[in-house]
């Protein structure tokens, strides 16, 4: 017998609630998050197409700014010195799709789902990331990165899913937020065993804002937290924080360099930018003499990079989607229920600390963590819409 057509539709959700849900537990896995996020998009279409999603939020605060994005991005694609090169950046827009599809799916039980999942695949991402380090990768030469392909993805995820976790710990109900404590901590080694500096930067950032959000007095403890952390650290790691502050070490006056590159890319190209994917083809014609690289993959910084591939108006439309998204969440939180206010603040700590991050690496774009950032950001935005 044929399926009526609510009980399809219905099926058509939950199937489609599932596979989002897998898709940011497994964003770190491009072929299975691929996968999962290709089925979402078409369960999705059928629960559309029975009404099932009428009245339901959308995360509609965040849809302007993502409609700008795509708008400036293909205008810069457009008219980019390498029109060809910038097409094949053009399908990747599709994945803002995420932002309104995780408002319209992830409810209190799916969200739930989610952390859980964060839970485990954190756990899983650090002990390996610790073997690794116990077998040598704990030096600057070879840093430990799990199963995925870079450092920095590695440590950018790790940074999403902590901050996660420690939020739904921190401002969670019951006992069941204490077994979040164990994988978030063994996270937290990781990325410092790492020695990924924007990730450090990030996490700080979040644990300040989630202080603000739970209880300001704990600030206090913030600073004895950091000289544990200090005493305990290895050398690698206290000497790599050093390193900071030395403008001669060979990264940090790289990325001085790239900045000072990507400036003169949008002064020549304001409006419109030299076009996506562009910036490693046309890095060589605007490198300062004395750079370290002659070539670089991208400016190691989100506005510089997304200003020099789209032009000021990308620059405005990456900075309106994430005020958008700051400002409803912050507001939001007073009037949520506790387990309401648990979720949102998460997704709110979550993407201002990989925002931080990207003051000094361009991870917007990395697949890996954009992935997960979007579908956090449409279930903060979204879970704000539904109770208002």
């Amino acid at each position: 017998m044929t399926a009526p057509p609510a009980a399809a539709g219905t099926g058509a959700r939950t199937v489609a609630a599932a596979a989002l849900a897998g898709a940011a537990v497994l964003s770190s896995r491009l072929f299975a998050a691929n996968l999962l996020i290709g089925v979402a998009f078409v369960a999705s279409w059928i629960a559309w197409r029975r009404g099932l999603f009428k009245g339901r939020p959308h995360a509609r605060v965040l849809v302007p700014a993502l409609v700008a994005f795509v708008v400036v991005s293909l205008l810069a694609t457009l008219a980019s010195q390498d029109p060809l090169v910038s097409f094949s950046q053009a399908p990747r827009l599709l994945v803002l799709l995420l932002v309104p599809l995780a408002a319209l799916l992830l409810d209190r039980t799916w969200w739930a789902r989610v952390v859980a999942g964060l839970a485990v695949a954190t756990a899983v991402l650090a002990v390996w990331g610790l073997v690794q380090y116990l077998h040598g990768a704990d030096n600057l030469e070879q840093r430990i990165r799990g199963p995925l392909s870079h450092y920095m993805t590695y440590s950018g995820w790790l940074l999403v899913a902590v901050l996660v976790l420690i939020a739904e710990a921190a401002l969670g109900h019951g006992r069941r937020r204490l077994w979040l404590v164990p994988p978030a901590a063994l996270g937290t080694v990781a990325m410092l065993l790492s020695l990924t500096r924007n990730s450090w930067v990030g996490l700080a950032a979040g644990l300040l804002l989630l202080g603000l959000t739970w209880h300001r007095r704990l600030l206090i403890v913030y600073p004895l937290l950091a000289v544990a952390v200090w005493l305990a650290a290895p050398r690698t790691v206290i000497d790599r924080v050093w390193s900071t502050f030395d403008l001669r070490q060979h990264a940090n006056y790289d990325r001085l360099c790239m900045l000072v590159s990507g400036i003169q890319m949008v002064r020549d190209y304001p409006w419109t930018g030299i076009g996506p994917d562009m910036v490693p083809q046309l890095y060589p014609l605007y490198r300062r003499d004395d750079a370290p690289r002659w070539r670089v993959p991208h400016l190691h910084n989100n506005p510089m990079q997304i200003a020099a591939e789209r032009g000021l108006p990308g620059l405005a439309t990456y900075l309106w989607l994430i005020g958008a998204f700051a400002v409803t969440t912050w507001r939001g939180l007073p009037r949520l229920v506790p387990e309401d206010r648990a979720a949102v603040a998460s997704t709110l700590v979550a993407v201002a600390g990989i925002t931080v991050a990207g003051a000094f690496e361009y991870n917007f774009w990395d697949a890996e963590i954009q992935y997960l950032v979007l579908i956090l950001m449409g279930a903060g935005a979204g879970r704000v819409e539904g109770a208002s």
